[in-house]
């Protein structure tokens, strides 16, 4: 696993340091590219929603937001079809994840 990677963004235009893994910076800049907005126009979007949310249920923190903001994206635009042609639903769920241990025996790109 990578170390988490600290970076500095504009949330709600304050200065605000988040950490987190790389694979979910790629992630957010992924759905940045996806949707048209850049990282911390997500975030302070992200961040609004969290403090409607926490005066409910308590504080989290906009690390923790992000990577359920993330998993719930990707989820909501997981299909069938992409579920197969990523060659899940054979009984091995690491396949084409970075926990494949095809992909970091042989070196290959989640091919199998």
């Amino acid at each position: 696993m990578s170390p988490l990677v600290c970076r500095t963004m504009l949330i709600a235009g304050r200065p605000t340091q988040v950490r987190l893994e790389p694979s979910y910076w790629e992630a957010l800049e992924e759905i940045g590219r996806r949707e048209g907005r850049d990282i911390d126009d997500l975030c302070s979007e992200l961040k609004e929603r969290l403090e409607e949310q926490t005066r409910r249920r308590g504080v989290v923190s906009v690390a923790n937001a992000v990577r359920v903001f993330v998993v719930g994206y990707f989820r909501q635009a997981a299909t069938d079809k992409g579920h197969v042609s990523a060659g899940h639903g054979r009984g091995d769920p690491f396949i084409s994840t970075p926990f494949d241990n095809a992909r970091a025996v042989e070196g290959t790109a989640g091919t199998r």
